[in-house]
């Protein structure tokens, strides 16, 4: 059942290709795909013999061919398809984009569930100070630098399409450090745009921390040791 997408059967009547794999087609079924997105079945209404080709440009993710073979996995009724750290990132835009109403709610029970299992604190257990860096995730002590990957890919997908997700995500990435979000490849593969919101939202923060500070003591404790520096985008 591993390949079942990767060979022709008697149900399936549609090919599925990809730009950035050339020679790699899956076979699936056009009812099963219709009933399951208003989008594919508007494109197999008008053109039925045609191959779906999944073609990314170069400011979405790379989809591969394991992304919608996964997609296929969870739509068809004979596989039983669980939403993991490793496969979210490819079936929440895929469940966006062609608007697949079942598995975007998944894909949001998913990321909810995670958020709200990070724990992010000032003092620790034994009443110890917590650098604003460190956050805790399944009881495990951890450095917000080791999330960012998964937090900005979750904005980008999100940012234009559910405030209160693309909210909850700020609130985390707000803890993390200019130097630690421009040492991160997936930070810097987002839009500009986003970038300058993760910016605002950090500066904001430890504005609104100085103040804090400032108003509990009269001296201010808490300083970025780097400055932010805004994206030059779209604000």
């Amino acid at each position: 059942m591993e390949n079942y997408f990767h060979i022709p059967n008697e149900f399936s009547d549609v090919k599925i290709s990809f730009k950035n794999e050339n020679d790699t087609i899956l076979y699936a079924n056009k009812a099963i795909l219709s009933e399951a997105s208003p989008i594919i079945k508007a494109f197999l209404a008008i053109e039925p013999d045609s191959i779906f080709i999944i073609d990314e440009d170069d400011e979405q993710s790379i989809i591969t061919s394991t992304d919608v073979n996964d997609l296929l996995k969870f739509i068809y009724p004979q596989f039983t398809m669980k939403i993991t750290e490793q496969n979210i990132i490819g079936l929440i835009h895929l469940s966006e984009k062609y608007l697949i109403e079942t598995l975007r709610n998944e894909c949001k029970k998913y990321v909810y569930t995670w958020l709200n299992d990070l724990e992010l604190t000032t003092f620790d257990e034994k009443k110890e100070f917590v650098p604003r860096h460190i956050l805790y995730k399944d009881g495990t002590r951890k450095h917000i630098a080791s999330e960012i990957s998964t937090l900005c890919a979750w904005l980008h997908e999100y940012s234009s399409r559910d405030e209160n997700i693309s909210s909850l995500i700020l609130n985390i990435l707000k803890h993390a450090s200019t130097d630690d979000l421009e040492r991160n490849e997936i930070f810097l593969q987002i839009t500009d745009r986003e970038k300058t919101t993760i910016y605002k939202t950090i500066s904001e923060y430890l504005e609104q921390q100085t103040i804090i500070d400032k108003d509990s003591s009269g001296t201010i404790h808490h300083k970025q040791s780097t400055s932010l520096m805004f994206a030059s985008g779209d604000a």
